[in-house]
């Protein structure tokens, strides 16, 4: 007989060591050979060095440096820059969150991301919590560091210029975030462009280029998006549904959901009702 799969297809996020550092005198770290897992260093205050074989960089306070396995390094604080403090872990991510690493680097196997606030402060926070969860003997221990060590991680990859949100346009970003958080609202282009300090028809075409559809063709998607989880995960009435994902009637809800998702809403929470009951 087959044996039944694992039910955990991937390995855990596993945290080796961490720690915090802060020093006035000289301190360094020289590995020739690198180590088998990723490296996070996270300068709060004063400067540092950092380098390889394939170049350098000098980091300063809100500098995030990760080093992947098997890279040669070395780092640490020198006669000239005086102080360092900073907060570090060894770990092993799981292979999902892998895409979270993809920083820019500086040296073959760096990478570097620069922290403005407020991620600068949530990051940190969210550090100092790993190493007193990694280094309590409560229940879970560990899984509370690496929660904390991943919602760093998450953070950082706001900040990400290789992330998509990056890309985009901020004055669209904004309007995008808005659109989102908000459906139930009733928004025109035009307010949506003073939202984003742009004439609207300046907005409603960057808009379009950025996101590939019209603000209010995205609005009513959102809007569809809201219905669709509130007929899965609730027992609003189609009235109720309709009023808080922002249409104006629930006739008019009717006809749009029935054309994006080809079924009507009560066909739908029908069939998502007897899929559960398989």
């Amino acid at each position: 007989m087959p044996k039944p799969p694992s039910r955990r297809l991937t390995p855990p996020t596993r945290l080796l060591v961490t720690g915090r550092q802060e020093s006035r005198r000289p301190v360094f770290v020289r590995r020739p050979g690198g180590v088998d897992e990723w490296i996070l260093i996270f300068n709060e205050g004063g400067e540092s060095y950092f380098k390889s074989s394939g170049g350098g960089f000098a980091g300063k306070a809100g500098d995030a440096v990760l080093i992947r396995p098997g890279t040669p390094h070395e780092y640490g604080l020198d006669e000239k820059h005086g102080y360092w403090k900073n907060t570090w872990t060894h770990f092993l991510p799981r292979p999902d969150c892998l895409d979270w690493l993809q920083w820019p680097q500086f040296a073959p196997g760096m990478m570097h991301l620069h922290l403005d606030e407020p991620i600068r402060g949530q990051v940190c926070a969210e550090l100092y919590h790993m190493d007193a969860a990694a280094h309590s003997t409560g229940r879970r221990h560990e899984e509370f560091a690496v929660n904390a060590l991943e919602r760093a991680l998450l953070l950082c990859d706001t900040r990400n210029p290789r992330h998509a949100d990056d890309r985009q346009d901020a004055r669209i970003r904004k309007a995008v975030n808005l659109l989102c958080l908000h459906p139930e609202e009733r928004f025109s282009v035009e307010a949506l462009a003073r939202h984003s300090g742009l004439s609207r028809s300046r907005f409603a075409q960057l808009f379009r280029d950025e996101v590939g559809a019209p603000p209010l063709a995205f609005l009513e998607n959102q809007r569809l998006r809201r219905a669709r989880e509130l007929l899965e995960h609730t027992s609003l009435n189609l009235s109720e549904i309709s009023a808080q994902a922002g249409f104006t009637s629930p006739f008019y809800f009717s006809l749009r959901f029935k054309k994006h998702f080809g079924s009507s809403p009560r066909a739908y929470r029908r069939l998502k009702a007897g899929k559960a009951d398989i």
